[in-house]
């Protein structure tokens, strides 16, 4: 039918609220509720996503225009506070510098208070923004002590080399020079750990802002006593910014890490049931499919797209429809949420907060969501099974023999009724679900009851509904329900394909009971392993959710909601956060706040020390002290061979690009008076290390300036340059820019540049009207009216950005194309490290051998967390390459096209290889030995795991093929000649050795029977998928071609003397 089969490759970054809500948009019917749990969750919406059941649905009004954009804005009350809080820090900077007692102290460096106090990012999360500010602080504090000693340095070759009777503030080529070299090796070296260390990016800024400004005044100060009058005021203006960032997060709507987590959690759930509802659909749709008139829709699809675009459609599948779009958009987001919850947990354990459950609770917590996203991730792969067979077979093709097409006819029959007979029991357990999910949303205090449930609190105890403490009790009794109808829908199956099963038979199995017969056909096979495939994962998944209901209503029983409480992390989770903020622990989490602005190393995903490591060919290892001390030498050449080190040397090359005018004689007043020290700024920190991301963000800030100099115009004459106006209009101005901050994310620069550039223009213009035009005029910048002032600055921050952009892709670009295949190459290296888990993993609970996984210590534990760690850093890198895949378009491109589709069709691959691995150690846990002794067990199941523990060599060849695939990509190297796929997994020969009949359904009661067919399409797939991913890999790379035909100088001449002689043959 359409089950497993062999597959012929020849026929075949955000914002905060943003990862808070867009999960959430997944869920139609979700519905406002509050809280998190206890008062935490009070401050931030929640939505209730429970799905109803399809067939409960009901047809609801269209919303009017106006509503349908209010949602699409995604504008509620939390949204608009978190944008109210993150401009609140520079209006407040900038309305405290209008005290004359505040602008005396402040003087010309006051609007950098507010610049300052916009990049503390007062809208982060607690955790994460005690992490940041310290890091922040500590930054500035070194950066003020190495440039007063660049001061110092600076001032000791004027005194040397001032010439008599000079101005003390004339110019002075020793001091530039001093200042030029501080500034090459201090960007230089804070660019080079911006790659290494992801977690320090908006501390790099700072910190680049710092320098910048220190080492273009350097050169102008007499002596050491300017110096430091000047670097107090500089450092007293950026720590006043961060301590303004600082009291509005915590006073003005605090938000924690552990509100963004549950408020994530109740998102993700939102996400299952989404996919659960459109999976519903889409297998609803395949009851009546027709895949030929399907393709005849595609075909005018295309026709008509052709007439409006140039650009060619994308051929869909044989079984593509919206629902299988749908569904596919929808794991997409699923798949994304998981990653970034990893992190944002791990941020939610780290910090100190008043709430009711623990850390070691939300931990428990997170691992009964993943146990119930496996089955779900399964369940979605249903899809991919389906199309593999509908494409080998060309169900949509009408150009195929009359015998080929009867049997594609049958097939499509046979699919039909396998969906009809899956119809109720997925509905039903859908709803199951769906509800327990509410109930455990409701428990935990995620989202607030129903107003039926919290208004009807007598009954509430007498009713199963969500929410109610009969509620996990009765879903027990739903899935036995469910449990039993599959017998129902397996005897059924049976009964209509000829397999007679004694009555009771699934109660009380007996072989001797069924007719003796020959193992299943092929076809029927086939059918029967897809709907024991789809009602295993199904009962699987309620199981998962009961797991959930179960959790939720301990937690109350035990008292831990009742009350909220102080939460302290403990001593060892606070040395492992300090621990990761200067490792590679936490680079890869993906909690990064604004991923956009971070673009310079947002594509580090650290892949451990063996990815890295190579065994030097060259060297052996070192024996002694003198050999040891040759191995440290030996790591400064490598240090500059870095990549890392290539980028920081590319930023530092830009900044003194422009900063090279500041330290020339006869350019210095220019440099002054134009205010290029804002293009350099520009330049330090915007430049990306990839050609396509620096594109994209170049015109997007430019854009973004612009924007910001035509509303600076409207803030300033809209009240006629009037103080109190101006700053009400600012405030008002900035408050929409970070609605593109939190809601987003491609314009996250455009949010950013928009507020930075505002506050440029008007608060330089306020502090002139606070402290005279005279004392503005003091360092050197003469005073220009608002309508020339903001050109100025659009021009000398277009400048900078680009600057910067010619320097990304001179004197060679760095593109997102190798990066991409790097990447690709790197995740292969991440898959074939968790096949191996895999393996490990499946042995060692077949022969009892991994202890309690709960139970730190055991070898199933750190096999388990090696797992989770594994999974999790595929996805990111799979959404990191997806995501470079999108900014490949932005490339000039230079010859031929950039191969897009093969790149795309690898990550596919790479994703559904990572999917089947998962479901298979998942359904592994069914066969955990410790259950069921030995001598308990039946041969047949015996058999079974006795199969399993017996596939060493495919799985070793599926690791050993991908780590060479990675290879080859890494390297850009040619495949090898003669390269052998593993074959496929062969459960059933396999088993058919063992017993001829053990494949029968006198076998289909089994316990593992199920787990079998699930194991057996799982690995088919995988199998296919690799001679897929071997196939694109040839066509990026090439294979290896020893084959050749031997010739010698005479052999040319001598076949046109054989040639003109056959044809004067033939004339005669």
């Amino acid at each position: 039918m359409f089950a497993p089969c062999h597959l012929n490759p020849s026929t075949c970054r955000k914002g905060l609220l943003v990862e808070m809500d867009e999960s959430e948009k997944v869920a139609s019917s979700s519905r406002t509720g509050s809280g998190e749990n206890g008062s935490e969750s009070a401050r931030a919406k929640q939505h209730d996503t429970t799905q109803a059941a399809p067939t409960a649905a009901t047809s609801e009004p269209n919303p009017s225009k106006v509503k349908q954009l209010w949602q699409k804005s995604g504008l509620d009350l939390t949204t608009v506070l978190m944008m109210i809080k993150g401009s609140l820090p520079p209006t407040i900077a900038i309305a405290i510098y209008q005290a004359p007692a505040v602008a005396a102290h402040y003087s010309t460096l006051g609007y950098l208070m507010a610049i300052f106090s916009v990049l503390g990012m007062a809208i982060m999360p607690r955790g994460k923004f005690i992490q940041t500010m310290s890091l922040n602080v500590l930054a500035i504090c070194v950066s003020a002590a190495i440039n007063l000693l660049a001061l110092w340095t600076a001032m000791q070759a004027r005194a040397h080399t001032k010439r008599a009777g000079e101005s003390p503030t004339a110019y002075n080529s020793s001091a530039s020079a001093v200042c030029a070299l501080w500034l090459f090796a201090q960007i230089y070296i804070i660019n080079y750990a911006r790659i290494k260390r992801p977690a320090l990016q908006l501390t790099i800024i700072i910190y680049s802002i710092f320098t910048i400004v220190s080492m273009s005044y350097g050169p102008t100060f007499p002596n050491m006593t300017a110096s430091l009058s000047f670097m107090k005021r500089l450092l007293e203006t950026t720590l006043s910014g961060l301590a303004l960032s600082t009291g509005v997060h915590f006073f003005f709507m605090p938000l924690s890490s552990r509100t963004v987590v549950f408020k994530q959690m109740t998102g993700y759930l939102g996400c299952i049931n989404g996919m659960l509802a459109v999976q519903t659909k889409y297998m609803q749709s395949l009851e009546s499919l027709d895949p030929i008139e399907l393709h005849a829709k595609h075909v005018e699809e295309q026709a008509q797209h052709a007439k409006k675009s140039k650009k060619p459609m994308k051929a869909p599948g044989p079984l593509d429809t919206p629902a299988s779009d749908a569904l596919h958009g929808t794991l997409m987001k699923l798949l994304e949420l998981h990653s970034k919850l990893g992190g944002n947990i791990e941020s939610a354990k780290r910090e100190f907060a008043f709430g009711k459950l623990e850390s070691k609770d939300i931990k428990q917590l997170w691992q009964r969501l993943r146990m119930v996203f496996a089955p779900i991730l399964g369940l979605s792969s249903a899809v991919d099974i389906l199309r593999r067979h509908a494409q080998r077979g060309h169900w949509d093709s009408i150009d195929l023999p009359k015998e080929q097409v009867d049997i594609n006819k049958e097939q499509v029959e046979s699919v039909h009724r396998t969906m009809r007979a899956l119809h109720e029991p997925f509905a039903i357990v859908t709803e199951n679900i769906a509800s327990g999910i509410q109930h455990a949303q409701v428990t935990l205090e995620l989202v607030k009851p129903p107003k039926s449930q919290a208004e009807d609190v007598e009954n509430r105890s007498l009713q199963a509904a969500p929410g109610s403490p009969m509620f996990a009790e009765s879903l027990r009794e739903k899935l036995e329900v469910f449990r039993k109808s599959r017998h129902v829908t397996l005897e059924r199956w049976c009964h209509e394909n000829g397999h007679q099963l004694p009555d009771g038979f699934f109660d009380q199995p007996t072989e001797d009971a069924v007719k003796e017969e020959e193992n299943v056909p092929e076809g029927q096979r086939r059918q029967l392993f897809f709907m024991l495939y789809i009602e295993y994962l199904l009962y699987r998944a309620g199981q998962a959710t009961l797991d959930l209901v179960l959790f939720a209503d301990q937690s109350k029983q035990d008292g831990k909601l009742a009350k909220s409480r102080l939460i302290l992390p403990g001593g060892k989770t606070m040395r492992k956060w300090v621990i990761a903020v200067f490792t590679h622990a936490d680079s890869s989490k993906g909690d990064h706040l604004l991923e956009d602005v971070e673009d310079g190393a947002r594509d580090s995903v650290y892949m451990g020390q063996e990815f890295e490591r190579r065994k030097d060919p060259e060297h052996l290892p070192p024996q002694n002290a003198m050999e040891r001390f040759g191995n440290r030498v030996r790591g400064i050449p490598a240090f500059f061979r870095d990549p890392a080190s290539a980028f920081g040397f590319r930023v530092a090359c830009a900044t003194m690009s422009v900063a090279i005018i500041n330290y020339l004689h006869a350019s210095q007043t220019f440099f002054q008076r134009n205010r290029l020290l804002w293009s350099m700024i520009m330049i330090a920190i915007s430049m990306s290390r990839l050609s396509g991301q620096s594109t994209y963000n170049f015109i997007l800030r430019v854009g973004g300036t612009a924007v910001a100099m035509i509303g600076s115009y409207i803030i300033w004459y809209i009240v006629d340059g009037k103080t109190a106006g101006v700053i009400v209009f600012l405030w008002l101005w900035m408050t929409c820019a970070f609605y593109l901050v939190l809601k987003v994310p491609k314009l996250v620069i455009v949010g950013i540049l928009s507020i930075v550039t505002s506050v440029l223009i008007v608060g330089y213009e306020l502090q002139v009207k606070a402290i005279g035009i005279t004392a503005s005029e003091s360092n050197g910048q003469p005073f220009y009216p608002t309508y020339l002032l903001a050109p100025y600055r659009l021009a000398t921050v277009a400048a900078g950005l680009l600057v910067a952009w010619v320097w990304t892709i001179f004197p060679y670009p760095v593109s997102e194309n190798s990066e991409l295949r790097k990447d690709l190459g790197a995740s292969m290296y991440l898959l074939a490290n968790f096949a191996t888990l895999a393996r490990e993993l499946i042995k060692s609970r077949l022969k009892d051998g991994t202890g309690d996984e709960t139970v730190k210590g055991t070898h199933g534990y750190r096999l388990e967390k090696s797992r989770n760690e594994v999974f999790t850093k595929s996805l990111m890198l799979l959404n990191e390459m997806r995501m470079n895949s999108a900014f490949s378009k932005f490339n000039f491109s230079v010859g031929g096209k950039f191969p897009h589709e093969e790149y795309q069709a690898i990550i596919e691959c790479v994703q559904r290889i990572l999917n089947y691995h998962s479901l298979m150690i998942y359904a592994s846990q069914t066969l955990s030995s410790a259950d069921t002794p030995e001598f308990e067990r039946s041969a047949w199941s015996q058999d079974f795991r006795r199969l399993l523990t017996s596939v060493s060599t495919t799985a070793n060849q599926v690791t050993s093929t991908l780590a060479l695939l990675s290879s080859s990509l890494s390297n850009g190297q040619p495949l090898p000649p003669y390269l052998e796929l593993p074959q496929p997994f062969a459960f059933v020969q396999r088993l058919q050795k063992m017993d001829k009949g053990i494949l029968s359904v006198k076998h289909i009661a089994e316990p593992e029977y199920s787990v079998f067919a699930v194991v057996q399409i799982c690995g088919v797939c995988i199998t296919g998928d690799i001679e897929l991913l071997a196939g694109h890999a040839r066509n990026l790379v090439g294979q290896m071609d020893f084959s050749f035909k031997a010739l010698n100088p005479s052999d040319e001449s001598l076949d046109s003397e054989i040639a003109g002689t056959e044809a004067k043959g033939k004339e005669t």
